[in-house]
């Protein structure tokens, strides 16, 4: 930053390229009949929350108000929640839940499917990325019915 702010030039602090290297696989992919959806896994952020390439408008587009389920690895889900603690049956006495780590999908705040685990810790516990076993560019796949 000092460098470029005496007027320096880039080449000092870095290559040149002449074209940019394209991603793959960067838009999900929908069947022929549209009765499946395949996505990616394209960001994992500092909660290891995994982010995938299917956002909340195409997944609506396709489902069409059809039951649906959600693969990621050997892990299922049949339900999109609104929020992360709407996992949790508040009617049950706080004692008796067990709601910790459990498993659950969302469209987080940019619109994007997003898979986690409910109050997940990296540092002790795990993610959804390490527990669940998802990295870059893994497989999401939502299968309509």
């Amino acid at each position: 930053a000092c460098h470029l702010e005496r007027g320096g030039t880039l080449e000092v602090i870095g290559k040149p390229i002449d074209s940019i290297k394209p991603i793959k696989n960067i838009k999900p992919y929908v069947n022929e009949d549209k009765s499946q959806i395949i996505g990616s896994v394209i960001y994992i952020d500092n909660y290891g929350n995994v982010i995938t390439n299917i956002k909340r408008d195409f997944f609506e587009t396709i489902q069409k108000g059809r039951n649906f389920e959600i693969s990621a690895r050997h892990y299922k889900f049949k339900k999109i929640h609104d929020r992360y603690s709407a996992i949790v049956n508040f009617e049950i006495p706080e004692e008796k839940r067990h709601d910790e780590g459990r498993g659950l999908v969302v469209f987080n705040s940019g619109g994007f499917l997003e898979i986690a685990l409910y109050k997940s810790n990296t540092t002790t516990v795990g993610s959804a990325s390490s527990l669940m076993g998802l990295g870059i560019m893994d497989a999401v796949s939502v299968s309509f019915f």
